[in-house]
């Protein structure tokens, strides 16, 4: 691809001559009088020239060798763009014209791509305390266009045109703002900060983070170049090898936990260890005074978190903890002593939600605790997983200690420190967090909904896994929440969440984990489990790298159809009827296949040139096709 003018604007043109995305502008809108949106859109004659490689701390080699750069011009913009065959990584510079704003958005790039569009995956919104932001309570949706229709996406948004052509608009560069992408049906894109309330000053300079435009061949085999790029061009860090497995006490014990609830489960995972091979023991809420971050209750673990640590390495396990880092007690000592390390409203008065207040971690001394803190969980007490989570609750669109600072800088500041201060073998997993904004900072990230005691839980749960496939291994080893496969006679007092999913939802649960790849933590109570409900959780293992490729991606609202390839001469698909009637499924196979399904061993047959298997309702099967 290329970048010339045309019509006195920027255009992306392929060699061929074919134009891709044209009309290109820049601009913001902002608040006037009487609660009316304004824009200030120049009227941006531009030029454009040819220039050498981009000086830049990013690594543009992920475009591959032959790109090709190009610097557009008008009055208040300046466009950057570096070329490949199917790639346009793009960057803009605009300076606001005319009086101070106080804009609402600020488009870093608009434009008209070249076809009408059919339908799209958007990432929806979650709004906290000012902010909006993508993380894993978000909806995530396909949406067909109706004549005129359009819709906007959090970070990007991949794209099916009228002419089945798929392509994918994105941020692959997170700085200083939230981020989206608006598409229109006519074809008119447009890739947006969210500037949180903060004034654009007059001739002001606004630099936008990089964007993408990708072009693909196949939307789901594809797709996960994207959150690849967006590794390897920031160069993030894989500190750590293969996926965890483990146990979290959440999901069963809740926050009545104690070092009783250690002991019996640590007891049976030693037992059960040949079968099972579980790497972490994850402590979960429950454990601390307050807002779990550093003070433990000593009428639970009355030996202090240090010693319970030390146990469960001794057992040959990982220890791991949970603490939620941006919430303080307002009435509490940390806030009434240094009310100066928190998120002030324009008033100059502690933004609250509730009865907390949130860490401003620009402020130097915030920075100490925060560091202060990590070293101690996981230098002095042991603890090497981390689950760092509540974090999108407490973000503020507010006033911080760093005037040019917003939401954004203070999240991917914590999360910084963090890291820095663990001990370098520490994993740490984000969970209700920013998406994509941290991902550098950390190992895991959670991507789906809290997954609870009922079906329709799975439903919520898996609509949002299955669809973000493309991010596991890629932006970060995800997350799909914790597994439960336990009914009424596996529960006992301790019990704070009683399951209620029969036998054929159980196993749909077990092939949606499987399929969907990614951590894998039990969360039963595993002293009452019965000898073939552990043989249930063997047949998870090995984890591996695995993850399910949605065939349905973009025609069902959640996918029923996880390919998972070939390992060898062996591919696996797994087949999901989340409905409510019967339903048939049916995938293409190239050649001669003999089939068995996973969980039973049965031998299905063999089959030639397609497999065809009709499900009942909430029932799926987990099917390995050889070879023959």
């Amino acid at each position: 691809m290329i970048l010339t003018i045309q019509n006195e604007k920027p255009a992306i043109v392929q060699e061929d001559g074919s134009t891709v995305f044209h009309s290109l502008y820049t601009g913001t809108r902002y608040w006037g009088d009487m609660y009316n949106v304004l824009k200030d859109y120049p009227s941006q004659s531009w030029t454009v020239q040819e220039c050498p490689p981009f000086t830049d701390i990013k690594d543009f080699s992920v475009l591959g060798r032959e790109v090709r750069y190009f610097i557009a011009e008008c009055e208040n913009s300046r466009l950057y763009a570096a070329l490949s065959g199917t790639n346009a990584l793009l960057r803009t510079e605009t300076r606001n014209t005319g009086d101070d704003k106080d804009p609402e958005t600020v488009i870093a790039l608009g434009g008209m791509y070249a076809d009408r569009l059919d339908r799209a995956m958007r990432n929806g919104y979650t709004s906290y305390n000012g902010v909006l932001l993508f993380d894993m309570n978000s909806r995530t949706a396909v949406q067909r266009f109706t004549e005129n229709d359009f819709c906007e996406s959090a970070v990007h948004m991949p794209i099916l045109d009228c002419a089945g052509r798929a392509l994918n608009f994105g941020f692959v560069s997170f700085e200083r703002y939230f981020s989206s992408v608006f598409a229109c049906e006519n074809g008119i894109i447009e890739l947006r900060h969210l500037l949180e309330g903060r004034k654009l000053k007059a001739g002001q300079m606004l630099r936008s983070d990089w964007m993408l435009l990708s072009l693909y061949g196949d939307m789901t085999a594809e797709l996960p170049s994207y959150t690849r790029f967006i590794h390897d061009f920031n160069r993030f860090v894989d500190r750590h090898a293969g996926v965890p497995s483990g146990y979290s006490s959440w999901y069963y014990y809740m926050d009545n936990i104690n070092e009783r609830m250690v002991y019996e489960n640590l007891t049976k995972i030693d037992e059960i260890r040949d079968r099972v091979p579980l790497q972490v023991f994850q402590i979960d809420a429950g454990w601390a005074e307050g807002n779990h971050n550093g003070q433990t209750n000593v009428q639970r673990f009355p030996q202090g978190m240090k010693f319970y640590a030390d146990q469960i390495r001794s057992h040959g396990l990982i220890p791991g903890i949970w603490l939620s880092p941006f919430n303080f007690e307002r009435n509490g000592e940390i806030a009434k002593t240094h009310p100066h390390w928190f998120v002030k409203n324009a008033d100059g008065e502690l933004a609250v939600r509730g009865d907390y207040v949130m860490l401003d971690v620009t402020h130097p001394e915030a920075k100490e605790y925060v560091r202060q803190l990590y070293h101690k969980i996981t230098y002095d007490w042991g603890y090497r997983y981390l689950k760092i989570d509540i974090v999108s609750d407490y973000m503020t669109a507010g006033v911080y200690h760093d005037p040019d600072a917003g939401a954004l800088q203070n999240v991917r500041e914590y999360f910084r420190l963090a890291r820095e201060a663990s001990h370098p073998d520490t994993y740490i997993l984000a969970c209700t967090s920013p998406l994509f904004e941290i991902a550098e900072f950390v190992d895991g990230m959670r991507i789906s909904v809290d997954i609870f005691e009922r079906w329709e839980s799975l439903i919520k749960e898996f609509n949002l896994t299955l669809k973000r496939y493309y991010m596991n291994g890629n932006l970060f080893i995800s997350d799909p929440d914790c597994l439960m496969i336990r009914k009424k006679e596996n529960e006992d007092g301790d019990c704070r969440r009683y399951c209620s999913r029969t036998d054929e939802e159980i196993r749909t649960f077990l092939t949606a984990m499987y399929a969907a790849g990614g951590a894998l933590f039990l969360s039963d109570k595993l002293p009452l489990m019965e000898e073939a409900q552990i043989d249930q959780y063997a047949r998870l293992f090995p984890v591996g790298d695995r993850t399910g490729r949605p065939l349905d991606l973009m025609d069902s609202f959640i996918p029923g159809v996880l390919d998972l390839g070939y390992e060898g001469d062996v591919r696996t698909v797994a087949f999901i009827n989340w409905g409510e009637r019967e339903r048939t499924f049916h995938i293409d196979l190239n050649g001669l296949h003999s089939a068995v399904e996973h969980w039973t061993d049965e031998q299905l047959g063999s089959f030639e040139g397609a497999y065809q298997v009709t499900l009942p309702p909430h029932g799926s099967t987990l099917v390995h096709f050889q070879q023959m």
